[in-house]
């Protein structure tokens, strides 16, 4: 097989979108500390704080969404990291507390979402 260089020129192009994009769409870790959220609740109810916590524990207890809104008022669905699943145990242990949340922040149609590696009790 007869390779040239337009052949050479091909793969090598190839090669360098390739690195490029894969560091375009990297993503660092971000930290949102703000209130662990029930997501049901909070959406239908815009139940917060302490006086829900009882009830929105129950709530991510039985497997419903769970967020985090953060201190500038923004909400983030908490998307567990199955290489850290224990980290986002922690997190959905936590109804009505603050907590700092550090993940990859991803929005996917309209959705802010952050994947929980590492969760830090603030009480």
């Amino acid at each position: 097989m007869k390779h040239t260089k337009t052949h050479y020129f091909g793969l090598l192009l190839t090669a360098f979108l390739f690195m490029f994009s894969s560091n375009a769409f990297a993503q660092s870790s971000e930290t949102i500390k703000g209130e662990v959220l029930d997501m049901s609740c909070y959406v239908t109810q815009e139940a917060t704080g302490q006086g829900h916590k009882k009830c929105a524990q129950a709530c991510l207890d039985k497997g419903l969404p769970a967020g985090i809104l953060s201190e500038n008022g923004m909400v983030y669905l908490l998307v567990e990291d199955h290489n850290a699943a224990d980290a986002y145990k922690q997190a959905i242990s936590n109804a009505a507390e603050t907590v700092e949340v550090t993940g990859k922040v991803v929005e996917k149609d309209g959705i802010k979402s952050i994947v929980v590696e590492k969760v830090t009790v603030k009480g």
